[in-house]
């Protein structure tokens, strides 16, 4: 439970915004939790991999998006879907050499049949795949593909207005 808060204080209000990132490791409860106990923060997960070269193109719109929503109540978190044994030779030098300012955390899910309903019954299992959830608002918003700055700009500025 201890990991869980200190998770969800890094990971929802930014603690770790503008540094290296290290790589957590969650569990899908983990980060089932995570998805509801947003708050008011509109917080957007990116489910990604490291082999996975769509996912990769479009990792520098998240985190400019992040980076332009700096103070408001907007955060990415990146959600790799690598392989728990990757993590030394993948997951840790991939985001110590990109240095993006959201937390990446490697989610330890080994059976994807087992959890992928519970981030949307939509979801074919393809990445990129992104989930956007605001609690207070009462929004969960998944998409299952690529986007660019200007599209994430699209479908977040109508959900940071009062509704």
């Amino acid at each position: 439970m201890k990991l869980l808060l200190s998770l969800a204080v890094v990971l929802l209000l930014g603690a770790a915004q503008g540094r290296a990132q290290a790589v957590s490791v969650i569990t899908f409860d983990q980060l089932d939790s995570l998805t509801q106990s947003t708050g008011d923060t509109l917080v957007i997960f990116n489910f990604w991999a490291t082999w996975c070269t769509p996912c990769i193109a479009e990792m520098p719109a998240f985190d400019s998006l992040h980076r332009a929503y700096t103070g408001r109540k907007v955060r990415v978190v990146f959600v790799s879907l690598d392989f728990i044994s990757q993590l030394e030779k993948r997951v840790i030098p991939f985001a110590g050499k990109r240095k993006f300012a959201p937390p990446i955390v490697l989610l330890n899910a080994p059976d994807p049949n087992s959890w992928i309903d519970r981030i949307s019954p939509a979801w074919s299992g393809s990445i990129p795949a992104t989930l956007v959830v605001n609690n207070a608002k009462n929004i969960r918003n998944f998409y299952e593909r690529e986007f660019t700055f200007d599209e994430l700009q699209s479908i977040i500025q109508p959900l940071m207005e009062d509704r």
